[in-house]
């Protein structure tokens, strides 16, 4: 009898045990750093994850905006955060794979400082031109030639950013001098398109689609290797002989360094789950993203092709910054 008494003590001890270690697994709250603007495509999709991660991973997950600095703000964040799962920061490609080459002295290295975990979706972006560029410029080969008798300017959201420089190496392929002007988001763009203040924009996809299908904007071509399913009808930059101008943009999540391995691996396969719910895939669809997921070491493979890719992209490009 005594022997069973004791058995029963120990399981009682063992379930509170583990009753404590379940606990402490999943934290009562995490946060996503994101460092552009409340509202914005990037702030947005971060809401719904966190909406989907809740009670999965944290008990609540909150968006913390660290905005300002291109996005460099919220990474820097992030890295000091402590290492413990419950601080990640979503970023654009471009922080991660561009900004080491374009600034002097970057207050982070994305490879040293942050654990990648997954990306949760991706991007094409669509050269487009609005009303200040004349009516039967209809195509691609329409706009080289009138750009080559025509000094013009193409607007991004930012400078540094992936669509800065596509619109460069387009300017390159196709022997046209194009003057890059930089942004503050795809919102001030827009307006100043089809106002016609703004002649052109290598744009987010999401953000211009609409126009296009209104015909307020001529979409004339996409960055994709593919054809974009949102935008069948547009080319490819490289079905028109300028096989350079290729590429999407990603948002990724990631962690500070030392995260435990065991961490990561627990939050690539909630965050995959959460990027491939249905609330979140029919939200990216109507955003025009593709849902985009990858494993840890995946998307570090990724990073190393693309931060080879744009190197010497950037140096040709003469273009630099301090801070």
């Amino acid at each position: 009898m005594s022997l069973t008494r004791r058995h029963l003590l120990q399981g009682v001890a063992a379930s509170a045990a583990l009753g404590i270690n379940r606990a402490a697994a999943r934290p009562a709250l995490a946060r996503i750093v994101v460092g552009f603007a409340a509202g914005g495509t990037l702030d947005v999709i971060a809401r719904r994850i966190a909406d989907q991660l809740g009670g999965n991973f944290a008990d609540s997950v909150i968006v913390e905006g660290r905005t300002g600095a291109g996005g460099r703000i919220a990474i820097d964040a992030t890295k000091i955060a402590n290492p413990d799962g419950t601080t990640l920061v979503l970023s654009p490609s471009s922080p991660i794979v561009i900004f080491p080459h374009v600034y002097k002295k970057l207050s982070y290295d994305p490879v040293a400082d942050l654990i990648p975990i997954t990306p949760v979706c991706s991007n094409a972006q669509t050269f487009v031109v609005g009303p200040a560029v004349p009516e039967l410029v209809k195509n691609l080969q329409d706009f080289v030639g009138w750009a080559k008798a025509n000094k013009t300017f193409y607007a991004t959201p930012a400078a540094g950013s992936i669509m800065h420089f596509q619109g460069w190496v387009f300017g390159q392929q196709a022997g046209i001098e194009m003057t890059h002007v930089p942004y503050r988001g795809m919102a001030a763009i827009v307006p100043d398109l089809l106002s016609g203040t703004v002649p052109t924009s290598m744009a987010v996809t999401g953000d211009i689609r609409q126009y296009v299908e209104s015909g307020k904007l001529r979409a004339l071509a996409v960055t994709s290797a593919q054809r974009s399913r949102f935008m069948p009808g547009v080319p490819t930059f490289a079905e028109l002989g300028f096989d350079k101008v290729t590429g999407v943009d990603w948002y990724g999540l990631f962690a500070p360094a030392k995260t435990p391995q065991p961490i990561i691996d627990q939050l690539q396969q909630s965050i995959t789950a959460a990027a491939k719910s249905k609330p979140v895939t029919e939200f990216l669809e109507q955003m025009g993203f593709d849902s985009y997921t990858l494993s840890s070491a995946q998307l570090a493979a990724r990073i190393g092709e693309e931060t080879a890719r744009w190197a010497p992209v950037v140096k040709q490009s003469g273009f630099e910054l301090d801070n």
